[in-house]
């Protein structure tokens, strides 16, 4: 059965991810004491069984998360050694040497993990006007075949996966993090969820919010 939503709404979508990338860059002030720019590069819809060629060859890191709640479904995150490479050596003031990350590198790749993936979700839950919980976040290491199978075995086939391609720039440093997020939410859930929104409803929140970051700049 295809996913069907009103075409008036499928700009909340993009506004569900704008605001889940505002909220990382909030985490990553508040919990890491990182000052930082995320930017949304691409936006896409693709089916679940083309996330191992949308992910790449070659391994990745990657941490995923079962969403308990509506929307339901997967959150997965995914990004290259030298993405690693580069949150670890910030993380610890330690650069990591002959392409190996120790104990410590490991443990600091693992808490932005957390804080990445939180930001995000929670950013997505206040747009939708509810709590998502999940569980805690796992790292790991492998290929995109394997990423796939372990994260997507229990996706209904009507699935939908957006997928965006994101930044996080780091002010006032030479340093910047490419991820890659791919959101797979249970179809009816997530249909349910959206056609409850009101566009209008999402514009005037942006405008309240907007003026408020106004207020704190003088």
């Amino acid at each position: 059965m295809p996913i069907l939503i009103d075409i008036r709404k499928l700009t909340i979508i993009g506004k569900l991810i704008q605001h889940g990338a505002k909220n990382v860059t909030e985490s990553l002030s508040t919990m890491a004491d990182i000052q930082a720019d995320i930017q949304i590069k691409s936006l896409s819809f693709v089916e679940p069984s083309d996330i191992p060629r949308e992910i790449g060859e070659g391994t990745y890191y990657h941490t995923n998360i079962r969403l308990t709640e509506a929307p339901y479904g997967v959150f997965l995150m995914t990004f290259g050694d030298r993405t690693a490479h580069e949150i670890a050596g910030h993380m610890t003031g330690q650069p990591v040497e002959n392409e190996t990350l120790n104990h410590m590198h490991e443990s600091a790749l693992q808490e932005m993990c957390n804080i990445l993936t939180s930001g995000f979700i929670d950013g997505i839950a206040n747009t939708l006007g509810t709590t998502i919980n999940m569980e805690t976040p796992e790292l790991e290491h492998s290929d995109a075949e394997k990423i796939a199978d372990k994260t997507l075995s229990h996706i209904q086939t009507d699935s939908l996966s957006i997928v965006l391609d994101s930044v996080v720039d780091l002010r006032d440093r030479d340093t910047e993090f490419q991820l890659r997020v791919f959101l797979v939410p249970d179809p009816g859930a997530f249909v349910n969820l959206i056609d409850k929104l009101d566009v209008e409803e999402i514009r005037e929140m942006e405008s309240v919010t907007m003026a408020h970051e106004g207020d704190r700049a003088f």
